[in-house]
């Protein structure tokens, strides 16, 4: 990977690990549950307006580059081919604006029938031409998430409705189309704009059942039904949508309860346990594809030695880092991804807290008294701050003193890039990969790399590299095999201890007991489908 690219993607990561800071970090799950039964004296609500309180900003309008947490909108104006469905689903995607697909046995050609008669929000038709343009313009830009379209070569357009992706090596094109990142068809009246006039006029150039009415920024933003949407609707759809972003959860929660706002997508950890107890209004939990992890330093003392960090992966307690972080909405990891994500496994070996295994493994590292180590962690971050500090107290019980610095997010970003000598020990993370593939955590985080980037780590091994890439395109080809060597190189991961893997966390919403529970889709967890919200 050149260091340009390398440059583009971590604009990305930049913004999308604030959207951990906006979004995800402090909003975490629980169940669907709480109260859930309303008054018999409260009034119907109405299909007018559908009204949320939300945390997440917006970074830019143009589904080319979105990378960060305007995604929660733009799965509601914008569409792909393909979505992923739940884990467990009988079908592993949903048709969207592609009705079947077909690969070849090589896994290098991706055929898709597209559906007739779509039409984008400013009235230009939806066909072959245009997914070809909406794919070769997100690639040509090469910002956000584009580098997710390294594998393809060119697109065929067969027909008005037919085209074929022709790769350059196998991959899973499926996957890839089904990201809420750099898969968004677009109107072919957009071209030649730039990112800066997408954000200057808002415009809206999707396919989705809402469009864009008005925003202000920081402030409200206005959603519509899109007319014309080819899903059509019902009397109970809601008419309009009303967007106020706040970024306190203690001022969202308040609106909520006193009917300001039918939804509240972000969720303080705090307070789940009284809107559990609230009548009027619903939790809906989902297990989420993001997870909180330890990255070590393996190329500096004391930590590139594979049983001090052996050590220290035993003197964690799992359990109760689960509890005080996340309040015990999630579960304890068993490996670099979710289980709830391709190809998380919960066959994997875990490490469990043993603090007489951790002072035996420090002894034969050659640290019987333990040693001196830096913790970072981004500040901004509620979940950190609260799970840190019982690492420095276990760890103090096996001889090693931890020295936590909570930095600002852009600070730890720029400590981990910077000179070899002046690098933590341990870095304390959130992830989530931007596409529904655990490929994209695994290449990122423990891939080899050119320079410090996203490697927190900095752990480099030719063998996993060969072992994940192999997998990557097996999956378009012999998905068993493509098992296997993903099982082996996460288990690598586990046994050279280059992280430890804390838990996998959920996500969470609060809404209006007058509103229709909906299943939430953990691979589109920031983004609510406004068209499947109805009243009761």
């Amino acid at each position: 990977m050149s260091s340009k690219t390398r440059a583009k993607r971590s604009g990305r990561r930049g913004g999308a690990i604030l959207l951990v800071v906006a979004l995800a970090l402090t909003v975490l799950a629980v169940g669907c549950g709480g109260g859930g039964t309303e008054s018999s004296e409260a009034p119907a609500m109405s299909t007018d307006v559908l009204r949320f309180a939300s945390a997440s900003s917006i970074t830019t309008w143009d589904p080319r580059v979105s990378y960060s947490t305007e995604v929660g909108y733009m799965g509601n104006m914008y569409e792909t081919l393909l979505r992923s469905n739940p884990p467990g689903s009988e079908e592993p995607f949903t048709p969207v604006l592609a009705t079947d697909w077909s690969v070849s046995k090589d896994g290098m050609a991706w055929t898709f029938h597209l559906r007739e008669g779509v039409t984008f929000h400013d009235g230009a038709p939806f066909n072959a031409e245009a997914v070809t343009y909406s794919i070769d313009g997100t690639t040509t830009l090469g910002l956000g998430a584009g580098y997710l379209w390294w594998p393809l070569d060119k697109i065929e357009v067969v027909d008005d409705y037919t085209c074929v992706f022709k790769l350059n090596y196998p991959a899973p094109i499926d996957r890839i189309l089904s990201s809420s990142y750099a898969a968004w068809i677009y109107s072919p009246k957009t071209k030649g704009k730039s990112p800066k006039w997408w954000d200057k006029t808002n415009y809206d150039g999707g396919t989705g059942a809402y469009q864009l009415v008005s925003y202000k920024a920081n402030e409200e933003l206005e959603f519509k039904q899109f007319a014309d949407y080819w899903g059509g609707w019902e009397d109970n759809n809601f008419k309009n949508v009303v967007v106020k972003i706040v970024a306190d959860a203690t001022t969202s929660r308040q609106m909520l309860e006193s009917g300001a706002v039918d939804i509240q997508t972000t969720v303080s950890y705090d307070d789940v346990p009284g809107l559990k107890q609230n009548p009027d209004l619903n939790l809906i939990q989902t297990p989420g594809i993001y997870n909180y992890l330890l990255c070590f330093n393996t190329q500096k003392k004391p930590l590139d030695n594979v049983k001090a960090r052996q050590a220290l992966s035993y003197a964690i307690p799992y359990e109760e880092v689960l509890t005080v972080g996340a309040n015990d909405l999630g579960r304890v990891a068993y490996g670099p991804i979710p289980s709830t994500l391709w190809p998380g496994s919960t066959e994997l070996p875990q490490y469990h807290y043993d603090l007489d295994k951790a002072k035996e493994l420090l002894a034969e590292a050659g640290y019987p008294d333990g040693f001196k180590i830096e913790l970072t962690y981004a500040s901004e971050n509620p979940t950190s701050t609260a799970f840190v500090p019982l690492l420095k107290e276990s760890w103090a019980e096996i001889g090693v003193d931890v020295d936590i610095q909570g930095l600002l997010w852009n600070q730890q970003w720029e400590k981990i890039k910077g000179k070899e000598a002046d690098r933590q020990d341990v870095v304390a993370t959130m992830w989530w990969p931007a596409f529904n593939d655990g490929y994209d955590t695994l290449k990122t985080l423990f891939g080899t790399e050119e320079e410090a980037g996203w490697n927190f780590s900095y752990w480099y091994n030719e063998h996993f590299d060969q072992l994940i890439g192999d997998a990557f395109k097996n999956e378009a080809v012999d998905i068993e095999k493509a098992k296997q060597q993903y099982m082996e190189a996460q288990t690598m991961l586990i046994d050279e201890a280059v992280g430890a893997f804390l838990f996998d966390a959920d996500t969470v919403y609060a809404q209006s007991a007058k509103l229709k529970v909906v299943e939430r889709n953990p691979f589109f967890y920031s983004t609510l489908e406004w068209h499947k919200l109805t009243p009761k």
